[in-house]
């Protein structure tokens, strides 16, 4: 089931401009639902919310589920447009948000990501000015990070914050897949999958058909003293700054070629 949709900002992202982004997409999402829901009952509640990354995911409820599925696929619909440069084909009442959103970006908003559990598309430049879609680069890989947000509602979807860039990343497994995060909430966990990358800066945004998460051990500080060499070594034999001080100065073991030369010979 589609009952998730994500809106994400990237570059140097101020507080007021995601302020505004914010307020114009709730706009959308309320006037997608007005437009589309057919009378039906439909609820937006927050599921995720980062501020320091400048990405919020709201999850529909609703009986209707057609009709809500139907309003997740019209914000990728309204995200298309944008990116294309074609007119937005929704009323004006959704038309005035979507270009509001568009509209943020400027030298420091680089781009914004209109995301579903289907798929995402990026609007990098303002509507009054040559738009191009960009699309994330996917690579089939592996992520490790905390698994910070977890929900079962009809359809198993997780965010997974990246330890090495240090930011969230929307993860969608597939059916029956449920057994794999039994125990892996708010652990360090390495997540593989088809990884959509930001094509800029490859920053991970989204992990698709996750395929295993297993749950790692944290590193323990200081444990790189334990690391031992490809070469055996007993308590006796000559110690590593020896060895490397004998060969700067060019003297080589016996059983060496250059053994009893000197440098230059």
């Amino acid at each position: 089931m589609k009952d998730t949709i994500t809106l994400g900002l990237e570059g140097d992202i101020a507080l007021d401009a995601f302020a505004r982004a914010i307020g114009h997409f709730t706009r959308l999402v309320r006037a997608l639902s007005d437009e589309l829901s057919d009378d039906a009952r439909v609820e937006w509640m927050i599921e995720d919310l980062y501020a320091s990354s400048a990405v919020a995911t709201v999850r529909g409820i609703s009986e209707a589920v057609p009709v809500l599925e139907k309003i997740v696929d019209s914000y990728v619909e309204v995200g298309d447009a944008l990116a294309l440069g074609h007119d937005i084909p929704f009323s004006p009442a959704v038309q005035r948000p979507a270009v509001g959103l568009a509209r943020i970006l400027n030298d420091r908003v680089t781009a914004i990501r209109f995301e579903t559990s289907d798929r995402e598309v990026f609007v990098a430049a303002k509507p009054s000015e040559a738009l191009k879609a960009r699309a994330l680069a996917y690579a089939y890989g592996t992520l490790t990070g905390t698994v910070q947000m977890l929900t079962m509602r009809r359809r198993l979807r997780f965010t997974l914050y990246d330890v090495l860039f240090d930011n969230p990343v929307s993860c969608y497994l597939r059916e029956g897949q449920e057994e794999q995060m039994r125990e892996a909430w708010g652990k360090r966990a390495a997540v593989s999958g088809s990884v959509g990358r930001d094509p800029d800066h490859g920053r991970p945004r989204v992990v698709r058909d996750v395929s295993e998460v297993r749950v790692t051990t944290p590193t323990q500080p200081g444990s790189y003293k334990r690391a031992l060499g490809v070469i055996p070594w007993a308590e006796d034999d000559e110690p590593p700054e020896a060895v490397i001080e004998r060969l700067r100065s060019g003297q080589w073991p016996s059983t060496h070629p250059k053994a009893g030369t000197s440098d230059g010979e």
